[in-house]
């Protein structure tokens, strides 16, 4: 018999044995089963056949990722050495039972689960039966399977053809998820009206907005934008560098320089646009870097795409990691220039970035340094001033840039620095010049409560209380949140299954709305409930979602 046959065969005795699958949960046992998945033969064959990480549903294919961080193409500046091709990945270890060792190894040697594996265990969550025997057994194979396949991370957007329209009739995960029940996207919403919302007719705790300071309905902004219909009509209809630029531009611009005590300021369509725009139009040749944390937005990454075209380099160090960007810049040619780019606060993890070390790191090496603060407008600082005002570097930041569709209550983007700087960005950034201007309406209600927020700094203070209160809380609960300092907090489950089935839980059984982040838009592992808070949420709504947290936390484990 040959060793994969020997290896089988002792996966098979291993889950049929009756002490074993009394002790599924036992960490010995999961550590024996692991060791079983780390066979070199094994993993190689798997990661060779995983095709498509949401195999799990029905044997639909990928979404593309939809966090650029997880394109392991790129390296990551201070990370830790890829593991050799046969090895285990870490997130090769099963959450489930240690009863999965059989069917986990067939899908190694194999390539493939039992056809309907995946469906039964998503069958097994849905009806509560995944926690004991046959149930466990299913649906932790369907776990290993998704984290073996993880390890090849392919996706449905690489398949080419004659037809382009091909891969789109092949996308059938997101189909067999509505068709389960359990599809946790683009859910419609009836109106959303800050701590509460109308979804299918019913009312929900509204815990995955980023409405931080429930502006959307202040009397005061939504005046300004019925105003602004009223004297400037929808649109512009044309871009800001012909007939789309007009004095309420102008006079926001001038205001939140103001407000981050800077030279000069920029409004744009979207926040999204902010990135790409600063950013391919700044790094616009073969000498120019950009230095980009790895969890940075999506935004960024496309911006540092575009510049990429132009010849430009991409180099991502560890995240929030000053040591490992000064390495970084210290490889560079002494001709080349250097945007150094991070999120303020980051918008899964909630995490502050460490700013004092990475300034230090970029007045070293004489580069320049762009801030995205699109989650820390309004949360973080003095009078909501963002990350650099939180650590009192606002004057050692070159740029600093965000959105209005989050603290301002709006649709738009902005960006703050030198004039200079700022005018060669409006004249060079292609999707600056040639994107329709900002609207009105949109323009004059981020006016308004980017006045609101410093007429009624009671919001910010409310909302710090609301999120300290909430992290306090479900740390006691027992749930992982992460190193969470802000208003965005997320609760790990490191389990795709398990993370839609609490999602699905929390928003049928207690009416509360969170957003669940699973693969291949997170890395495996590190599957969260991502949850926000608003300083409009009272303390009746954050102990409704508690209880519903400790509830749903127990029945599924996690706590």
């Amino acid at each position: 018999m040959s060793m994969k046959d020997r290896l089988v065969d002792q996966a098979k005795k291993l889950a049929s044995s009756g002490r074993v699958v009394r002790a599924v949960s036992n960490d010995r046992v999961m550590r024996l089963a692991t060791g079983i998945m780390d066979a070199k033969n094994r993993l190689s064959a798997a990661r060779e056949r995983a095709a498509e990480a949401w195999d799990i549903l029905l044997n639909g294919h990928a979404l593309p990722n939809i966090d650029p961080a997880l394109d392991d193409e790129a390296g990551v500046h201070g990370a830790a050495p890829a593991a050799p091709r046969g090895a285990a990945p870490r997130a090769a270890v099963a959450s489930g039972a240690a009863g999965a060792a059989a069917v986990a190894a067939e899908v190694a040697v194999n390539g493939a689960a039992p056809r309907d594996a995946a469906g039964a265990a998503a069958r097994q969550h849905t009806n509560g039966a995944g926690a004991n025997g046959a149930g466990t057994y299913v649906a932790a194979a369907a776990e290993q399977q998704l984290a073996t396949q993880m390890a090849a991370r392919t996706s449905l957007s690489r398949i080419g053809g004659r037809d382009v329209f091909e891969k789109a009739y092949k996308f059938m995960t997101a189909d067999n998820a509505r068709a389960m029940g359990v599809y946790p996207f683009f859910r419609p919403l009836d109106f959303n009206n800050g701590p509460e919302a109308q979804l299918e007719g019913r009312s929900v705790i509204m815990l995955g907005s980023n409405n931080y300071l429930g502006l959307t309905t202040h009397p005061k902004v939504r005046e300004a934008a019925r105003n602004a219909i009223d004297k400037y009509g929808t649109s512009m209809t044309g871009s800001r560098l012909v007939n789309g630029s007009m004095r309420l531009h102008n006079e926001l611009e001038q205001k939140l320089a103001a407000y981050h005590g800077k030279e000069a300021g920029l409004v744009f369509t979207t926040g999204y646009q902010v990135n790409i725009a600063t950013i391919s139009a700044l790094l616009s040749n073969k000498r120019s870097v950009a230095l980009i944390d790895k969890d940075d937005h999506a935004s960024i990454y496309d911006g540092v795409r575009l510049a990429q075209a132009a010849g430009a380099r991409m180099v991502r160090y560890k995240h929030s990691d000053p040591a490992a960007l000064d390495s970084a810049l210290a490889e560079l040619a002494d001709t080349e220039g250097a945007l150094v780019i991070t999120d303020g606060v980051f918008s899964a993890q909630g995490e502050i970035a460490a700013l004092p070390g990475i300034v230090e790191v970029v007045k070293k090496h004489k580069a320049r340094l762009l801030v995205d603060d699109a989650h820390a407008l309004g949360v973080i600082g003095p009078g909501g001033r963002g990350t650099a005002a939180h650590f009192g570097l606002s004057g050692d930041v070159d740029l600093i840039g965000g959105t209005f569709s989050k603290s301002l209550a709006s649709i738009g983007g902005w960006l703050v620095g030198e004039r200079k700087v700022l005018d060669y960005i409006q004249h060079f950034a292609y999707s600056f010049l040639f994107a329709a201007s900002a609207a009105p309406p949109c323009v004059a209600a981020a006016m308004a409560s980017l006045e609101v927020m410093q007429e009624e700094p009671w919001r910010q203070e409310k909302l710090r209380e609301n999120f300290t209160y909430m992290r306090t809380e479900l740390k006691r609960l027992g749930f992982e949140l992460g190193k969470t300092e802000t208003a965005v907090i997320p609760i790990y489950i490191r389990d795709d299954l398990k993370t839609v089935m609490m999602w699905k839980s929390l928003l049928d059984d207690y009416a509360v709305y969170v957003n669940p982040f699973i693969t291949p838009g997170v890395p495996p592992k590190q599957q969260v409930l991502r949850t926000s808070y608003m300083a409009t949420h009272e303390r009746k709504h954050l102990d409704h979602a508690l209880e519903a947290f400790e509830k749903v936390g127990k029945k599924f484990g996690v706590i």
